[in-house]
């Protein structure tokens, strides 16, 4: 036992002294050109609440989980669809964005959307602009807000030649083009922000990012709490002209039992590789 012990602390000190300094001084991953400094991209339509209060109308149809469909007016048209993009079925079956909800209505009319299983769980949503991609990461996706004749296009970007794809196991990102609305969700809340110069943030708190924002992985910054497992060895590192997303409480802490996590974390690792 003493023998595992010693070579599981020589690993983590070879992989934190060593490895992560020669990671973080690689280049960033760049989804899409940079963009200009007076055109920020997506912005935070509504600041995260328990519930929101969306209008459709004739060139704006909601698709929605059913399970956080709390409130619509009487007459709109209402119908299932069965995926959320058919180009990419696995996506849709492994965030659930399947049997979602389509409403639409010939005037203007308010829907109320809130969580309804999970009591932590707050929405927000991020309007898109025509010309603006958006790095979303789908588990956290509820709804799209959209005009049904130019509805938001998804499509898929793969980085196979980076070290920072390699390091964190995402090769694949899917970005989401506007004009439209996004709804996402978070434990406790969303934030959006500016990452000015540099900013870092938790893997597990990341909804999503400009596609225009260089992307990479910056190590954690004291290596006890990495030893003991209370933080991954890299974090994410956003910088440029855009905004990221994330929620107040990362994914990880909301997992108490250590088999759960253990599981947990196997089965987002497979996920996380196809940017799902």
């Amino acid at each position: 036992m003493v023998i595992a012990a010693a070579g599981a602390l020589a690993w983590k000190m070879l992989f934190f002294y060593l490895l992560a300094p020669i990671a973080v001084r690689c280049r960033p991953v760049r989804v899409e050109a940079p963009r200009t400094a007076d055109d920020p991209g997506p912005v935070l339509e509504h600041a995260s609440a328990v519930s929101l209060k969306l209008t459709i109308g004739p060139q704006r149809e909601l698709l929605v989980k059913n399970e956080y469909l709390q409130d619509s007016p009487h007459g709109i048209q209402a119908r299932t669809r069965w995926l959320l993009n058919w180009r990419y079925p696995f996506t849709s079956l492994a965030s659930r964005m399947i049997g979602l909800t389509r409403l639409a209505a010939d005037w203007p009319a308010a829907v109320t959307v809130s969580p309804s299983l999970i009591p932590f769980e707050e929405l927000a949503s991020i309007e898109l602009a025509a010309d603006g991609g958006f790095v979303l990461q789908p588990r956290h996706l509820v709804g799209l807000l959209q005009d049904p004749s130019n509805p938001i296009s998804i499509r898929s970007v793969w980085r196979l030649g980076s070290l920072h794809s390699w390091l964190t196991w995402q090769f694949r990102y899917l970005v989401f083009h506007g004009p439209g609305t996004v709804i996402v969700k978070g434990c406790r809340g969303v934030r959006i922000e500016c990452p000015d110069a540099q900013r870092r943030i938790s893997a597990d708190a990341t909804v999503g990012f400009s596609a225009s924002l260089a992307y990479a992985n910056a190590r954690t910054e004291t290596f006890i709490p990495y030893l003991l497992g209370l933080k991954p060895l890299f974090t994410d590192r956003f910088s440029g002209n855009g905004v990221y997303a994330y929620q107040e409480v990362p994914a990880g802490a909301q997992r108490a039992g250590v088999v759960e996590r253990t599981i947990m974390e196997a089965f987002d690792g497979v996920l996380r590789a196809f940017g799902v």
